[in-house]
């Protein structure tokens, strides 16, 4: 549902962006644990960088449950890098470009939790 193909950043140059945004529902148990009770919207830019993409949420917002609550959920100007190889350097960067794609299923999970938990 968000995996993204940003392989023409990839063979562009290092600086190079696009803009997207996504306004939609959320399918019921795409998320076990949270429950989207509006749209999630959300607004990036992806940057061209050397070895994959940075990945800015300009805006993210959404309404949550999760367990007993209901949660507002609101971000911005949140980084993520997706590296198309493994850096030794950075092991705490385990989001990877995969075939020419990066998926954002997982990013925009934990981003809602840390913001509700």
């Amino acid at each position: 549902m968000f995996e993204l193909s940003v392989a023409d950043l990839l063979a562009s140059y290092a600086g190079d962006s696009r803009e997207l945004a996504f306004e939609g529902e959320v399918i019921p148990e795409y998320y076990p644990d949270l429950t989207f009770t509006g749209p999630l919207h959300f607004a990036l830019k992806l940057i061209a960088l050397d070895d994959g993409v940075e990945v800015i949420f300009e805006a993210l917002s959404a309404q949550v449950g999760y367990g007993w609550e209901t949660h507002s959920v609101s971000l911005a100007q949140v980084p993520r890098t997706f590296r198309e190889r493994y850096d030794p350097l950075a092991p705490d960067d385990i989001k990877f470009v995969s075939k020419g794609n990066i998926d954002l299923k997982e990013v925009i999970y934990e981003e809602i939790m840390m913001a509700i938990l």
